[in-house]
């Protein structure tokens, strides 16, 4: 099952790879697949010191070139979909889950002593970036850092 889950994650990136509102790629590697990514500008959204990741992601949806889904929960907005890709169930019990979702990276480390980012990285066009600690909607958005929204395969237990 998982196997045949991962074809159609590969598939619905053919589409989105050639979509032009957006720097996409289909493929980085066996393990991620990424299909948005940008450099925050204030071009698109004059940003200050309480701009949020989401607040950009909502400009750029306004300007029409992102289209997310998601939903409000107790630790903020939870993406569940981009460009038509959305997070896959795989399997999950009391205290696990295992599918697919978005993730967000970026080259946003620390802020002001915070610090933001893990240290799982990977490269997209000679950029490094390190998988977010925090969700859309408690990233700071800050004007030249980079952000990308990667769809993954996770297994989490807690």
């Amino acid at each position: 099952m998982i196997a045949s889950l991962s074809v159609v994650a590969i598939v619905a990136f053919a589409g989105c790879a050639d979509d032009p509102r957006g720097e996409t790629s289909d493929k980085i590697d066996n393990e991620y697949s990424i299909c948005y990514a940008f450099t925050a500008s204030d071009e698109v959204l004059e940003m200050d010191e309480n701009t949020s990741l989401k607040d950009y992601m909502d400009a750029l949806k306004e300007g029409g070139k992102l289209d997310f889904n998601g939903s409000e929960s107790d630790y903020g907005f939870y993406v569940t979909e981009i460009l038509g890709v959305g997070s896959v169930y795989v399997s999950s019990t009391e205290n696990s889950y295992a599918g697919y979702d978005w993730y967000v990276y970026t080259t946003l480390t620390t802020l002001d002593g915070v610090i933001y980012s893990s240290d799982e990285t990977f490269v997209f066009n000679g950029l490094t970036l390190y998988k977010s600690a925090y969700g859309v909607s408690g990233l700071p958005c800050v004007d030249g850092e980079s952000y990308a929204f990667v769809y993954q395969y996770a297994e989490t237990t807690w």
